[in-house]
């Protein structure tokens, strides 16, 4: 049941964000020694409760191993990648 509230509101997978978006996060990724694989990104489509669009942009990261999430937000292009990148160097993501 968690998972498909999970999947009704953060619906869009990484996959499906732009090309240079995706990019983007391989190579913070790269620069602080990590894998794509050891993530799971997806984002809210724009979407408040898996409802219609309108809401803001939200883009959530999990670390996969230990479960540490970070949802942020790209509301008038808000720099979610610097904040991950931030978050990667403040070992926010480690065991």
């Amino acid at each position: 049941m968690v998972l498909d509230r999970w999947v009704a509101i953060w619906g869009g997978d990484f996959a499906e964000f732009s090309w240079d978006e995706q990019e983007d996060v391989k190579a913070v990724l790269a620069s602080r020694g990590r894998d794509l694989r050891e993530f799971r990104i997806s984002d809210n489509d724009g979407r408040a409760d898996g409802g219609s669009k309108g809401a803001n942009r939200k883009v959530s990261v999990t670390r996969i191993a230990n479960g540490k999430t970070a949802i942020y937000d790209t509301d008038h292009f808000a720099p979610w990648i610097t904040d991950f990148d931030q978050a990667l160097q403040a070992g926010e993501f480690d065991d």
